[in-house]
């Protein structure tokens, strides 16, 4: 938001050290750099727009982000070039400060040192081209090994986990086993681990329940959420009669963050699914990658069947809509008839009197009405199996489904965990069946494949508005020409510091296509205007990048630390912050010496194919003085 306004008091500066008052500095130096500002502005608003359009839930999760950082960029160009020369007119000094005309000063030195490295490498542009192309290529490959996920693993303060009782257990039941899992966490808060223990019984149904541990601050202890979850797993996983996740959540707030890889296996048959996954999930459980993996698929819910004897049933000359109405009267109520008195109508149920019906033996010595008139109990024309079933089924991609959900170690990698399965499932399944990612993994592998997609739509933009502005295809390719080399430093930077190629991550790398196009402006437009002025290419490259060493270097600066409490902040969400921050810090800050010396290197070489925009002018008015007056 800044790089407007710093551009344009440099340049009053400038004209202030050369001798202008401050009112000509103002005008002059705001109206000489009146383009760069607007086509620097127009180019950082075009590369935000993208991040609006990024597919899936990361277009609808940072939709407003783009479209804010633009209208900010352009508010600040707006006030850079009408309010800053009028506050320089009233508020600055006449004259430049005299640390300004110090040939002896810090900035004047690393001027002249500027200048001897950049003569070099203009003089042997071999070199800084193989250089280039060598950082790029390893740039290249660090890119293909960085491991992807939805969002870091972040330190939220907090954890919950979910527990299910089985099947057909009651609130009580449920009750006293999250009193039993507080019991065994309890000491983790007498030993100040953990601040306070929530729970929250029957959230979600009857046999479910919510418990939530709430951390003291991050200044306040010296363990991490993660190790908050692994010591509280194996205290939780040997209570009977019930099932609890441990989960951690993200700042992105994403329906069932945090739990891991979860995927399905899918089939035509439940029975035949449901052992695929459990011998998946045995497969996976070798992997030291996860922490616990488990079918989301249990048989616990008890179930009653009738299987009628067909044939004798009709021996005996018993319908089955005899035995069908017998079991819906006896067990629950049947609805025999409508009653239309008026314009009113009244249902009449048969239902069983006395004892309920609530053992399967009672329902074995129901009696059925034979043809002579006779009487016999179900059990000689049926046969009552009680049997578990599944109490929910699954679908996915119109297939029946198992769901298994696969917990990741500490510092293990979402990306690597799903090509973990992809590498194993289809020995393991059979060929009739296959694997679906459910979840943040699905999300993943849906933003993965169209990342580059973004990337190049992204490029392609900035070179379309950069090459509109320049009225030239080539001015407009040198400055995107560093772009890729900012970005293999980004990738760098994401490395060292032990990161993940993420949602956060991946909108920094757009923001820094803009950024770096920024600084390219800055040397183009004025090198471009000193070739207008009759310099040659060589000349006008070499004034042009010791003018705006200035300003390049202040933007530079100031961006950098700008994303500086990104990196060093704490708290919720730090690691996703200092995501983003470390591909801005580190790729502007190789960006600005491939800036520097990189594209003057590309002006020399590239520049002579288009001829200056005076040029043209010039031929213009040439034919116009030589045609003659049209006779009267």
């Amino acid at each position: 938001v800044v790089d407007d306004a710093i551009v344009v008091m440099e340049n009053i500066e400038r004209w202030k050290a050369s001798g202008a008052g401050k009112r000509a500095a103002a005008v002059i130096g705001t109206r000489e750099i009146v383009f760069a500002v607007i086509a620097t502005t127009l180019t950082l608003a075009a590369v935000f727009v993208p991040i609006s359009f990024l597919p899936g839930q990361a277009g609808a999760l940072f939709s407003e982000f783009g479209f804010v950082l633009a209208f900010a960029v352009l508010t600040s160009s707006f006030v850079a070039l009408s309010l800053c020369p009028m506050l320089s007119i009233r508020f600055g000094r006449d004259t430049a400060p005299k640390a300004a005309q110090n040939r002896n000063g810090v900035m004047a030195k690393a001027e002249r040192a500027y200048r001897s490295i950049l003569e070099f490498v203009v003089n042997r542009p071999i070199i800084p081209v193989l250089l280039s192309l060598g950082f790029a290529t390893f740039g290249y490959f660090a890119y293909q090994g960085l491991p992807n996920e939805i969002t870091p693993t972040e330190d939220r303060g907090r954890l919950f986990m979910v527990v299910q009782g089985q099947e057909g257990s009651t609130f009580a039941y449920l009750d006293d086993k999250v009193r039993l899992i507080e019991d065994r966490l309890r000491p983790l808060k007498d030993a100040g681990e953990a601040e306070d223990i929530i729970s929250l019984s029957g959230r979600g149904g009857a046999n479910s329940a919510f418990v939530l541990i709430t951390l003291p601050d991050w200044g306040a202890r010296d363990f991490s959420q993660q190790d908050m979850e692994a010591k509280v797993r194996p205290l939780i996983a040997s209570i009977p009669g019930v099932s609890a996740q441990v989960r951690g959540g993200n700042s992105l707030g994403i329906r069932g963050g945090g739990q891991g890889l979860q995927f399905a296996v899918l089939g035509d048959d439940y029975v035949a699914a449901a052992e695929a996954a459990e011998k998946l999930s045995a497969v996976l459980a070798e992997n030291p990658m996860f922490s616990d993996v488990r079918p989301n698929f249990r048989f616990s819910r008890p179930q009653l069947s009738i299987e009628v004897d067909r044939e004798t049933a009709s021996q005996l000359g018993i319908p089955l809509s005899a035995i069908t109405t017998t079991l819906a009267a006896m067990s629950d109520e049947f609805r025999a008839a409508e009653l239309f008195i008026g314009d009113d109508v009244i249902e009449v149920f048969v239902s069983a009197g006395g004892e309920p019906v609530d053992d399967p033996t009672d329902i074995a010595n129901l009696f059925l009405r034979t043809s002579d008139g006779t009487f016999v109990p179900l059990s000689s024309v049926a046969r009552v199996v009680e049997a578990p079933i599944a109490a929910t089924l699954s679908r996915e991609d119109r297939r029946r489904a198992v769901p298994v959900t696969a917990t990741l170690v500490e510092g293990a990698r979402l990306g690597d965990a799903i090509e973990a399965l992809r590498a194993v499932a289809a020995d393991v399944i059979g060929g009739n069946m296959s694997t679906s990612l459910l979840g943040e993994a699905r999300l993943l592998d849906q933003s993965t494949g169209s990342t580059g997609v973004v990337f190049a739509f992204a490029a392609v933009i900035v070179l379309l508005v950069l090459a509109a502005q320049f009225e030239s295809f080539v001015s407009a390719f040198i400055i995107m020409l560093t772009v890729p080399f900012g970005l293999a430093a980004a990738v760098f930077a994401i490395q060292l510091s032990g990161g993940s190629l993420n949602y956060y991550s991946q909108i920094g790398l757009v923001l820094l296509i803009g950024i770096m196009a920024k600084n390219g402006i800055l040397i183009v437009e004025f090198a471009n205007k000193r070739r207008d002025e009759g310099l040659t290419v060589r000349d006008a490259i070499l004034d042009a990048s010791m003018t705006r060493l200035r300003p390049v270097l202040m933007t530079a600066i100031s961006t950098l630390l700008g994303g500086l409490p990104l990196i060093l902040g704490a708290g919720a969400g730090a690691e996703s912050r200092a995501a983003l921050g470390w591909v801005i810090f580190g790729g502007l800050g190789f960006a600005t010496i491939f800036t520097l010396f990189l594209t003057p290197v590309t002006f020399l070489m590239l520049a002579r194919l288009s001829k200056p925009r005076a040029s043209e002018e010039q031929a213009l008015a040439r034919e116009l003085a030589n045609v003659a007056r049209p006779p009267a």
